[in-house]
């Protein structure tokens, strides 16, 4: 149980979306098109920009290759995948202070990134070498060829990024046989790669990963290295099972308007619904707990966030009609959606202010 709730939970940055729609509006497909099958939604996609799950990612690189196919695809997807798509960690890896702590970085939040790949470094010469291995346990959503090619791809565009120049590896080594499209490997290599390798390994020049970054930024860094810790520790609590966490998370994939049953959330996690119930018992709340949580959670987040009338945002949040919502919220909060509203937007008002006056 405890791998299948991991993958189901919600828990992994969602910025990597808007890249994804991005490449996918360049290859003339429409996002109902390319997320078929995710559960995500307009209001979570558009305003909020939440977290998805591992099984939801994978959906949407199934629904890529299947939608997008051609020579070279994953090449060209994963170099569309730049550094913003790890979110507040974007900005820890590009204000580290080389490459080397860059990568070093990446590696200590590897559970943020849901990497396929273990990875060990070594020098020769003048020459980094980066060992991959793919984790057999953590199936490719499409094939070994498409998820090499992804991870290629990206891990280039992002390099390139950090060092605030083009680059491109030195040689690459891969451990399955010579495809079709192979001249796209040059994209992100010198040279052709060795197909048909023992293993897989990447080559870079060691000046490349000695050299300082041109943002680097010690107080930046560490401020947003502390959000991803919390980050990191979210990921932790699904990877140990913390069930009220994983419901939560799973409640968070569906529309609103779709909040799938306790036995359907029993389902996913393969357990029965009595067990499902005790297990939340023991946890001290209760499934109609939850979804009321992730009811008032997305309230807040489309008060603070949206322009919207307050009538559409009692549909978009579950409910038949604005005194229904009124009446929740209130019982939440001690406040009407409105007098919320105004609130949060008074609240940042002072704090521009404020901030205002510390710079004059």
């Amino acid at each position: 149980m405890a791998q299948q709730s991991y993958q189901d939970a919600a828990i992994f940055p969602g910025s990597e979306l808007e890249l994804i729609r991005q490449f996918m509006h360049s290859e003339g497909i429409a996002d109902q098109a390319w997320t078929l099958g995710s559960g995500l939604d307009h209001v979570r996609f558009d305003v909020i920009g939440s977290a998805i799950s591992w099984h939801q990612f994978d959906t949407i690189y199934r629904n890529v290759y299947r939608l997008a196919q051609r020579p070279g695809l994953g090449i060209d997807f994963g170099l569309s995948l730049n550094l913003s798509r790890w979110g507040v960690l974007a900005a820890g890896l590009l204000c580290a202070n080389t490459l080397g702590h860059a990568l070093a970085i990446a590696y200590d939040y590897r559970a943020i990134l849901r990497s396929r790949f273990s990875m060990s470094v070594a020098s020769s010469g003048d020459v980094f070498l980066i060992h991959l291995e793919h984790q057999k346990a953590l199936r490719f959503p499409v094939d070994e060829v498409f998820g090499y090619e992804v991870f290629l791809g990206s891990l280039k565009s992002q390099i390139s990024q950090l060092l605030g120049r083009p680059t491109r590896f030195l040689k690459l080594e891969l451990p399955f046989a010579r495809p079709i499209h192979h001249k796209s490997y040059l994209k992100v290599c010198e040279q052709a790669p060795v197909f048909d390798a023992p293993h897989a390994c990447i080559s870079l020049p060691l000046e490349s990963i000695e050299r300082p970054l041109p943002m680097k930024n010690r107080v930046s860094r560490a401020a947003a290295l502390a959000q991803c810790r919390d980050e990191l520790a979210r990921i932790k609590r699904a990877q140990a099972g913390d069930i009220a966490f994983v419901c939560s998370a799973i409640l968070r994939q569906y529309p609103v308007m779709q909040m799938p049953s306790l036995d359907r959330v029993a389902e996913q996690l393969t357990v029965s619904p009595r067990t499902l119930r005790r297990k939340l018992l023991a946890a001290g709340t209760c499934f109609r707990e939850l979804c009321d949580r992730h009811r008032f959670q997305l309230a807040e987040a489309l008060l603070s966030e949206s322009g919207a009338p307050i009538q559409e945002l009692a549909g978009q949040c579950g409910f038949k009609d604005e005194a229904a919502f009124h009446k929740a919220f209130r019982r939440w909060t001690g406040q009407t959606p409105g007098d919320y509203r105004r609130m949060k937007a008074q609240t940042s008002v002072n704090s521009l202010a404020g901030s205002s006056i510390k710079h004059d």
